[in-house]
């Protein structure tokens, strides 16, 4: 029996393993080695492209909002007004624009941030305030946005492009923190009637009367004197082959109690060679020495007084605004004046003197100079929207922006607007910034006689800096610390008081170095 079932367990068992051998997985094959990668392959794999910078997009958060910006309603900002639509249409923000007095400006700026009232974003103000501002905690410093990547543009930088050093650090920073960039540079300089100067006529009589041919410009106070003497006219009497009908006068001054008077008479005691207060190394945030009462600061103050009778009447009630009305409708032969200003006086619909006025420097006493002065951008401590501030400030300083203010009646701070030739050839240019670069850069040269006012009169490009021996231009830096206001119209005050007769130059000055000495810090 055993020996009949081993077969048949056999057979189960070889069976057995049939089936067990169908059931399992085929055996995977090794798979062969991939190919070698391609060079494009090869490269290491690169991180998504960042997304280029835009004022747009960096504008986002405050699209369909509104920025405030405050200032003086010149030239230079009406340029600014015609301009904000293009930032308004790349930002979705609207900009409005407050134009006020050069005073009024300055005050109701003083009471928004007194009041923390926060309603401008961005305020324009005279450099000379920047101590003012500065120790208040009333502006912030602009590096904060400056070095923020999602605020700067990376193709804005300004530190290589403005048109003078020593200028920025004047009207921008406070102990060399920059807390501003600049609106405009500004400076005052001699309009004259090139019309009037190189008339045959006037030339020959000039000669005859003073035995000096006519000069166009006057470039020394000596000059000055004489023609503004020989320009003084009346009614009925010839000037440049025309018969008068109204009075004309050989030039103007302010003399109000007012601002514009401390300008002018800061004109004549630098180009004198006096200072109303020694600054150290020339910089504004410096004290010094107080010494407006100098004998030279005398002989500057009394020289006003003795061109009083060239000028129209009324002059000791002139402001700059007056001055230029002046100007604007022939009434005198020559003006120092500002070129924030020189826009309207060549716009026919404004001057009948328009395209008939050249541009020269103050006349030159022991000095050939200039003084410094700017509007500067300000971004203030309470501004809701800093943020949208600095955009807005950046984008105004863009190159092309800059050179479309200037062309609309800017006073850019900025070197390259001035390779534009367009901008250079505009007649108050090229003495601007002749004057604001130190005598360095001379865009255009006017020669006598030439058929229009553009360039920098060649009588006053070679006249020499007594205080040099060269033809530079010395810069001069005013006050700016906290106490200027109250120094400032001390002297508005007291010059005026010698204008009108009430204290001799002498008593004036002397008074006002007291009254100097009790502002400054001990």
């Amino acid at each position: 029996m055993k020996k009949e079932r081993l077969p048949h367990l056999l057979t189960l068992a070889v069976l057995l393993a049939l089936v067990l051998g169908a059931c399992a997985p085929a055996a995977t094959p090794t798979p062969a080695p991939p190919p070698p990668p391609t060079k494009e392959e090869a490269k290491p794999t690169q991180p998504p492209a960042k997304e280029a910078w835009s004022l747009a997009k960096a504008a986002e958060p405050w699209k369909g909002e509104t920025l405030r910006l405050i200032g003086e309603a010149l030239p230079p900002l009406e340029a600014l007004e015609k301009l904000k639509s293009q930032f308004e249409e790349q930002t979705g923000v609207k900009v409005v624009i407050e134009g006020l007095g050069h005073e009024e400006a300055v005050e109701k700026v003083t009471l928004d941030f007194a009041g923390q009232t926060g309603i401008y974003d961005v305020v324009l103000q005279p450099h000379r305030a920047i101590g003012k501002l500065v120790d208040a905690g009333w502006v912030r410093p602009i590096d904060e946005f400056y070095n923020d990547p999602n605020l700067r543009d990376p193709n804005f930088s300004f530190e290589e492009n403005i048109l003078n050093q020593e200028w920025f650090r004047e009207t921008c920073t406070y102990n060399d923190k920059i807390y501003a960039l600049p609106f405009h540079f500004i400076s005052m300089y001699l309009w004259y009637r090139y019309d009037w100067f190189e008339h045959p006529d006037e030339k020959a009589a000039f000669k005859a009367k003073y035995g000096y041919d006519l000069p166009s410009p006057p470039v020394t106070w000596k000059e000055y004197r004489d023609v503004a003497e020989f320009f003084t006219r009346k009614s009925g009497e010839t000037l440049a082959g025309e018969v008068l009908d109204h009075d004309v006068y050989g030039h103007t001054w302010s003399g109000a109690r007012h601002v514009s008077t401390w300008y002018d008479y800061l004109n004549i005691l630098y180009a004198f060679g006096g200072r109303d207060i020694e600054l150290p190394e020339n910089r504004g945030d410096r004290y010094g020495k107080v010494t407006v009462n100098s004998d030279i600061a005398v002989e500057a103050l009394q020289t006003i007084i003795d061109l009083l009778p060239y000028a129209p009447p009324g002059t000791l009630r002139y402001t700059w605004d007056e001055k230029q009305a002046a100007q604007q409708s022939g009434l005198v032969a020559m003006a120092i004046q500002w070129d924030d200003a020189t826009f309207a006086v060549e716009d026919p619909e404004q001057s009948t003197a328009a395209g008939k006025i050249a541009y020269s420097g103050v006349p030159i006493g022991r000095e050939k100079m200039t003084q410094i002065e700017g509007w500067s951008y300000f971004i203030p401590n309470s501004a809701k929207k800093p943020g949208l501030s600095w955009l807005f400030i950046q984008w105004a300083m863009g190159k092309d922006v800059q050179i479309a203010q200037m062309k609309l009646g800017g006073e850019s701070g900025l070197r390259s607007t001035y390779d534009d030739p367009e901008v250079a050839n505009i007649p108050y240019v090229p003495t601007a910034v002749y004057l604001k670069t130190g005598g360095k850069l001379v865009l255009k040269v006017r020669e006598e006689g030439a058929p229009n006012g553009v360039g920098v009169p060649r009588r006053y490009l070679e006249a020499v800096n007594p205080k040099t021996g060269d033809t530079s231009v010395t810069i001069v830096a005013k006050p700016k610390w906290p106490e200027e206001e109250k120094y400032t119209e001390a002297i508005i005050l007291y010059v005026n008081r010698a204008l009108t007769g009430e204290l001799t130059p002498k008593q004036a000055l002397d008074e006002l170095a007291v009254e100097l000495e009790k502002i400054l810090p001990k």
